[in-house]
This record gives structure tokens, sequence and C-alpha cells, in this order.
């Protein structure tokens, strides 16, 4: 009933924000007082009586200097006429063309821009950008953006594992005015850990390792690679169960720590320092603390057993064996001079460095990048549904799914159990600066994920998110 509330509360703040999507009422008035300097664009729709194709108006959501809008599906947005309010005798330009509201026949199939000149000559610059899709769900995601001054979403549900909406929005990169589309990928921060635990349990069902297997020290998974040189003695009965379900019992995160003892070394020189000079907080298995240490040494631990790099083993063991390739999920990079040309930048807030965290040294804990789409087929592949085979047999992802003994709330890499949304199965976030994620496996088969390429401070971002995926859901 909280979150119900609360979604209520969200709408009414995004009906203030903006005049919200699409409905069949009057057109907006076109009336303002009188100023000179004033060279605002006030208001930004698409009208019905002037455009026969929409049968609703359809408003713009305005976030500073940027519009978006959606208009149905079918809509030619080569051929629209916009209505706008602007200051008496202000003028307007539309991708350099001279437009008046209501009249002028305008194409915002790409970024266009529309410059409102005051009738004291001073000139301001929008962008607008149109899209043509779900208004309802392109509008919630609107008010999250501006909320949350997010620069670029990316989101994809399916139904009974077939894909039933996909939409990408903003910019991937802002400086540049790229626009993203659902092509592009994002950094997943801890939803990379699914990987990883998917990887785990497809090696345990191929017998090539137990959960209950040993991973440090001599004679455990990882011996031969990072020696016998252990502070705690009690390290050396940490098992695989125990780092998929954060209960190894130490505290200490070496990897996204932020720790200057750990800055500029290798994952493997992380580890040996780790394992030589650290204490557990907790005996093994009683107390669960999460802890990206886990799951970057479990990408060593698939790279022990498989003999392939860890990110070789989910390109050709994982990926590959969708039936629908999956082409956009991959290792990311640390530098934005080095990101991929179908992926987005990232965008801090709070003072804090989107590039800061050595995402390559964390590629098991939170160094993936992926695409929306290509994770709803990976959804697919382990979700139990029938159309699409899934990678991994019942058994096994009953195991992968059953919470642990000391945490009702986490299992083997998935988080479970969320008492507010309690028709998520199974599901995952994602926290680094410049990095906001969801994804989700519902009890009726609709699965959806949300990327965004910021992360702000707000506390309500995370809630915001989720609890946005969980109305999308319900749509379908």
């Amino acid at each position: 009933m909280l979150i119900k509330l609360k979604n209520y509360f969200l709408v009414l703040l995004s009906l203030s924000i903006f005049l919200a999507g699409c409905s069949g009422g009057e057109d907006t008035p076109e009336t303002n007082e009188a100023n000179p300097n004033d060279n605002s664009l006030k208001s930004l729709s698409f009208n019905k009586t002037d455009n026969p194709g929409l049968t609703m108006n359809c408003g713009a959501a305005q976030n500073d200097n940027i519009f978006y809008v959606t208009l149905p599906e079918g809509v030619d947005l080569t051929k629209v006429v916009p209505s706008f309010i602007i200051a008496d005798e202000a003028t307007a330009t539309i991708n350099g063309k001279s437009a008046e509201s209501g009249k002028t026949v305008s194409d915002f199939s790409n970024t266009t821009k529309i410059v409102i000149t005051s009738k004291s000559g001073l000139s301001r610059t929008y962008t607008v950008l149109a899209k043509n899709g779900n208004t309802r769900i392109d509008n919630m995601v609107y008010s999250f953006m501006i909320k949350h001054k997010a620069p670029a979403v990316s989101l994809a549900l399916s139904k009974d594992e077939s894909l039933v909406y996909k939409a990408a929005y903003g910019f991937a990169d802002v400086a540049k005015e790229e626009r993203v589309t659902s092509d592009y990928m994002f950094r997943l921060a801890s939803m990379s850990k699914q990987h990883t635990a998917i990887a785990i349990m497809k090696l345990y069902e191929e017998g090539k390792l137990d959960l209950e297997d040993r991973v440090f020290g001599k004679d455990a998974i990882l011996g031969e690679m990072l020696g016998d040189d252990i502070r705690d003695s009690r390290a050396r009965y940490i098992t695989v169960r125990q780092l998929l379900n954060h209960t190894s019992g130490y505290s200490v995160d070496c990897i996204f720590g932020g720790l200057s003892r750990y800055s500029g070394k290798s994952l493997k020189e992380r580890m040996l320092y780790m394992l030589a000079n650290e204490s557990l907080a907790n005996e093994p298995g009683t107390v669960h603390k999460y802890n990206n240490f886990g799951f970057s040494a479990l990408g060593l631990v698939v790279e022990a057993v498989s003999g392939k790099d860890f990110e070789t083993y989910l390109k050709e063991d994982i990926y590959s064996k969708s039936e629908d390739p999956i082409t956009n999920i991959r290792g990311g990079k640390n530098d934005h001079s080095d990101r991929f040309a179908n992926e987005v930048s990232y965008y801090a807030q709070g003072g804090k460095d989107a590039y800061g965290n050595n995402v390559e040294v964390g590629i098991a804990a939170g160094g993936i990048i992926a695409s929306a789409p290509d994770l709803m087929k990976l959804m697919s592949m382990v979700d139990y549904a029938p159309r699409v085979p899934d990678l991994l047999k019942s058994a096994t992802l009953d195991e992968m799914y059953e919470p642990s003994s000391v945490n009702n709330r986490y299992a083997l890499g998935w988080r479970v159990n969320y008492p507010y949304i309690t028709s998520w199965e199974a599901y995952h976030g994602g926290t680094l600066a410049g990095v906001c994620p969801i994804w989700a496996r519902s009890d009726d088969n609709v699965n959806g994920v949300i990327l965004c390429n910021t992360r702000s401070y707000d506390m309500d971002i995370d809630d915001d998110l989720w609890e946005m995926l969980e109305d999308m859901q319900d749509m379908f």
C-alpha cells in the first residue's frame, strides 16, 4: 500500500512538472502576458485538431532547455504540427525555419532545435527529443529523468519471453547531443553479479565444481593461482556458495571500496594482498555482508575451472547459447575515451567521479555493460518459462534462487523475497557513480530492465526506479 501511495504521488508530481502525456482534452491555450525580453518556450504540444493522425493531444515534458515527447506509434514524426506558447511578439523557428504555433508542419524525427527570439531580440535555443512509442510508459520515464537529472534511460519489457516494449530516451553523450538507442550499452554495476552467478551455476551443473568447494589456500580452487599466504586461517574454509551469497566473512571491499592500499593493483594483486593482510570480520557462512571482493574472486574461479578468460567464457558458454543472438553484452572499460561506439557516457552527481571505479578489475562484480533488450534475452534463459530453452536445468535454477540461510532476501547472486514488490521472483539493482539500473523477473512471466547513465543522491532514486519498473510490468 505504501508503494502504491507513493506511485500516485509520483504521478501527481509528474503532472505538476509538465503537461503529462497524451489526452483527449482541449487544446492548450495560447495566450501569454507581454514581456519584451521573454524568449522562453513555455509549453510544447501536438494537438489532434492540428494533426489528423492524432486521436489525442500530446504534451511534451520540459527539462530546462530540453523537451521530451512521445507520439503514438504510426504517427509520422517528419510531418507534424506543433503548438507552443511563447511571449507576445516573440518569434519561433524550428530547425532554422520560421514557425507558427498550430500551423507550421515540421520534422521532429531527429533532434529538433526550436529557437525563440523575444521582442527585444534575445534568443534562446531549445532541444526537442520526439519519438514514437507507448505514451503511458514513456511519460513515467520522462518524469523520472526530470526528477533525477538523467541524461539517458533505456528499457525493455518481455511477456512470456517475447519482447513487448523497448525504448531509449535522451542523450548517450550530452556534449555531442548523441541520441541513445535501444542498442546502446550501459554499465550494469552490481547487475554484473548475476552474469557471474549464471556462469558459476553452469560449471556446477556440468560437474566442474561444487558449491561447497573451498576457494582459497592449498588444494582449493584458487590455491595454485593465489598461493597459501593467508593471514586469517578461516579464509581457507570459504566456499563457492559463501562467495555467491555474500557470507564469506570478509567486510573489506578491495574492488570498489576506494581503499588506497588497493589503488593501482591488478585483480590478482588485490586478492593476494587481501588474503595476506586482511582478517575476517565474521566466521564464514554466519553473516551476510555484501562485498564486491567475493564476486571478483568468483570471476577468477570461472577462469581457473574453465581455462578461459572470464569475459570469453561468458561470451562463448553463456551468451552464445541464446537462440536470439546476444551481441551487446561485454566487459566495460575504465575511461571515457575507451568507451565503445554504442556505449553511453556516464554522468556522476554529488561530486562523485563517474569514471573513478576500476570496472575492468571488477568486471565480475560490477564491470559488465549491456543493452536492455539483450538483458531480456539473458533473463529468458534463466526464468523457467517454456518458450525459450533455459540454459540451466530447473533444479539448478532452484538452487540459484534459493535464499541464504542467514539472509532470506539474498540467494546466489540474486535478490529475492522483496517485501514490497511481492510479484518479483528475483531481481537486482546496481550502485556505482554514474549508474542506476534494475532488472526483475516476475511471477507472471513479465520481466523488465531499466538502465540509466547517472546516479543522483536523492534517496528516492532507487525506489522510484524500482516502482516505475513494477508499474510498467503491471501494464502487460
